[in-house]
């Protein structure tokens, strides 16, 4: 902490401050007006004092290190220690070189950090004293303090600006003790008075001696900051949102209520206090019809007026009144400035010197017809006001948010903001060489997709059965008397699977039965007496005629009890070749159950022989099908199934039909088949199962790729992006 001392010969009591406060060289008064310094009481001494520093003082640091070296006289104190921000460390000034090095520079720092603008008494540490002899005045005072005072000192700081790095002194007395209490309130009230004439000081050099004077109540510094966080971002809604909140706080307002135009309504926007607007609350409403008729006055007015109102504006009022139970408050119109150097024009000004009313009003008061409303501020109180006026504080931050409003919306209107913005991300700063690679990556990956050939697969879903199969219908009307079989089990060919039971045709064969053996007796009887001589001619005429009717009707009756035993031999099914029986839970479904002629009983399948897939390829993909097996005599298909996920097999599609259907799901999908290929010797060595020896089952999912030849890998991957444009968007222009 940089330090530098200075003797003290004055023989005043300690800790009293000096009455003495006029300059050494007085400045004359055009000097002080050009400081712009608004002092309220200018014959007051430290005003005097004040403003003859700040007029022979170039630059914050000059003035400081005046300011400094006067206090340090005039409330006679030990050490002073005063911060700014663009100092390193504080800059401290002593009458004594022993004390300084005794003080904690880190307390110094956390008290200076912690200032306020009250003046405030604190307690300091000291660390023990050194060998080196204390100064005369020093002794004596530590000597009067008592055996406790030589390890503590006393304190008065203040923060003399308002500020993210604001600037602060600390005045540090030996003699910790304080003669009364009112010698203490009068000096701290002495040292805030000091404080507040070098607040206004400081600001006179802000920016480089760059004045730029606020007429805000208050702190100054407090409002100029609420004014630049007007502008932080060039968003809509919390441009609103900032105006609201800090003109609420600088002008101590109770509400304040920001409205922006759209179109020719007026909309709230943002409330101060509130995070979301509800705009649908009556009070909401009544502030924006309120707003509505006022604007059309065209300045800004107080309501309630004490002159009459017409009834379009003291309806609306009395019904805003009535929803908010505000007792008064300012309407301040908000304009566009009439020229698009008006918004350059009044920063220009404001940085030189105060604005007129006259600039202010541009941006308040409808003065020109060409005048764009932007926006309304409801400056609210709960209280009644006396003010009858606009203050130059209203009228300064209305059009300071006029500014911002007019900036968030001309910037809002930008065509692709958000496009522009993400392109100003990724190529601007120190993202530009990072985008730069990704470009370059980019296209480097889209040649190479491009130029690379890959297979080109269509993906297609369906079952594995095998080719070998047959099914076993019933081929005569029955009830299921006997199942023999059950799935899975092997059969040869001829083996009775079950039998079938027809109450009909047994009855039926029972009676052509009995008819047979009646008339083959009664054909016997006719034949022995047509060979007994005793029987004449004309009896033996009539046994004739009878005798060919009952061979005829002999034979009738043996075809109709062939037909049926032929029937009831049917009732019997067996299996028509070799296999494995496929059918879950047979009989359950079956035992006991009436079946027609014609029905499906069961499968008898091949799991030894050859197998096939049944395919539905996606009719969005059949052209290329189509096409590639007109170019191709035989298609490879690679398949998983789902027995068996972790294998891919290999098949050759046969079939492709050439109509399309709609499948149970209602897709549209055209059917294939594709034979399963056998591996070969060669194969086998190297561990290549077949389908069937996976332990396969009838009927099990399988999920396909047909190899549809060569593609560039952009358009094998993309394929469906292009069909989809060519289709749904070319195709309606080309």
């Amino acid at each position: 902490m940089p330090s530098s001392t200075k003797s003290s010969d004055d023989a005043a009591e300690p800790n009293a401050p000096h009455d003495e406060w006029q300059p050494a060289h007085p400045t004359p008064s055009d000097a002080v007006g050009d400081r712009g310094l608004e002092l309220h009481d200018s014959a007051d001494p430290i005003s005097t004092t004040v403003l003859a520093i700040a007029a022979q003082s170039s630059s914050p640091t000059e003035f400081l290190e005046q300011i400094a070296d006067r206090w340090l006289t005039a409330f006679r104190a030990d050490v002073v220690a005063v911060t700014h921000p663009n100092w390193p460390a504080a800059m401290m000034l002593a009458s004594d070189a022993e004390l300084t090095r005794r003080l904690d520079a880190d307390r110094i720092g956390n008290l200076l950090a912690a200032s306020t603008s009250a003046a405030t008494a604190c307690d300091l540490p000291l660390q023990p004293a050194s060998d080196s002899p204390l100064s005369e005045s020093l002794s004596r005072a530590l000597e009067s303090s008592g055996p406790d005072s030589g390890n503590q000192a006393r304190g008065l700081h203040v923060r003399l600006m308002d500020g993210r790095n604001p600037c602060a002194v600390l005045l540090i007395y030996a003699d910790r003790r304080v003669p009364d209490v009112a010698a203490q309130i009068r000096q701290l009230r002495r040292l805030a008075e000091f404080a507040d004439c070098c607040r206004i000081a400081l600001h006179s050099y802000r920016d480089d001696h760059a004045k730029q004077p606020l007429p805000m109540p208050g702190d100054a510094a407090g409002g100029e900051r609420a004014l630049r966080h007007f502008h932080r971002d060039l968003d809509v809604t919390g441009t609103a949102f900032r105006i609201a909140n800090e003109t609420r706080r600088v002008l101590a307002l109770d509400r304040v209520t920001v409205l922006i135009a759209k179109g020719s309504r007026l909309r709230v926007e943002s409330v101060s206090g509130v995070a979301v607007v509800d705009r649908r609350a009556n009070a909401i409403t009544a502030a924006e019809t309120l707003a509505q008729r006022a604007l059309v006055l065209g300045r800004p007015i107080k309501l309630p007026s004490p002159d009459p109102l017409p009834p379009q504006l003291a309806d609306p009022l009395d019904h805003y009144l009535e929803e908010t139970d505000v007792a008064s408050v300012w309407v301040m119109p908000l304009y566009q400035p009439r020229s698009s150097k008006t918004a350059h024009d009044h920063r220009n000004r404001s940085s030189a010197t105060d604005l007129a009313e006259t600039s202010r009003a541009e941006f308040t008061d409808d003065l020109s017809s060409d005048a764009e409303p932007i926006g309304v501020l409801l400056l609210e109180s709960f209280s009644e006001d006396a003010e009858v006026e606009p203050t130059a504080a209203m009228r300064e931050i209305a059009a300071e948010a006029a500014i911002a409003l007019a900036n968030s919306r001309e910037h809002h209107r930008i065509f692709g903001l958000r496009v522009l913005k993400t392109l100003g991300d990724w190529f601007g700063g120190r993202r530009l060489p990072y985008t730069t690679l990704g470009l370059i990556a980019t296209v480097l990956l889209l040649i190479a997709a491009t130029v690379i050939q890959v297979d080109h697969k269509i993906i297609a879903t369906g079952f594995a059965e095998p080719s070998g199969q047959q099914n076993v219908f019933a081929r005569t009307d029955g009830v299921v008397k006997e199942i023999l079989v059950r799935d899975g089990q092997p059969v040869a060919k001829g083996d009775v699977l079950m039998r079938l039971e027809n109450a009909d045709l047994e009855s039926t064969a029972e009676s052509l039965s009995g008819e047979l053996q009646t008339t083959a007796q009664r054909l016997t009887s006719i034949r022995s007496m047509l060979l007994d001589p005793a029987t004449d001619s004309k009896q033996s005429g009539r046994m004739g005629i009878e005798q060919r009717q009952l061979q005829s009707e002999l034979n009738n009756l043996q075809s109709q009890l062939d037909l049926v035993r032929s029937q009831l031999a049917e009732l019997q099914i067996t299996a028509p070749i070799d296999g494995v029986v496929s059918a879950w839970q047979l009989k359950r479904k079956l035992s006991d159950r009436p079946v027609a002629r014609g029905n499906h009983l069961l499968s008898i399948v091949r799991t030894d022989g050859p197998w096939q897939l049944r395919l539905e390829i996606p009719d969005k993909d059949a052209a290329e099908i189509l096409r590639a097996s007109t170019a191709h005599d035989a298609l490879k298909v690679e398949f998983a199934a789902a027995s068996h996920p972790e294998s891919t097999f290999v098949a050759t599609l046969q079939s492709v039909s050439t109509a399309a259907r709609r499948n149970a799901q209602g897709a549209t999908v055209i059917d294939a088949i594709a034979t399963v290929d056998r591996p070969v010797d060669a194969d086998r060595r190297f561990g290549m199962q077949t389908f069937a020896s996976a332990d396969a089952h009838n009927g099990v999912e399988a999920t396909a790729k047909i190899l549809c030849g060569r593609r560039s890998l952009l358009g094998s991957w993309f394929g469906d992006v292009t069909d989809f444009v060519h289709r749904n968007l070319l195709f309606y222009v080309r």
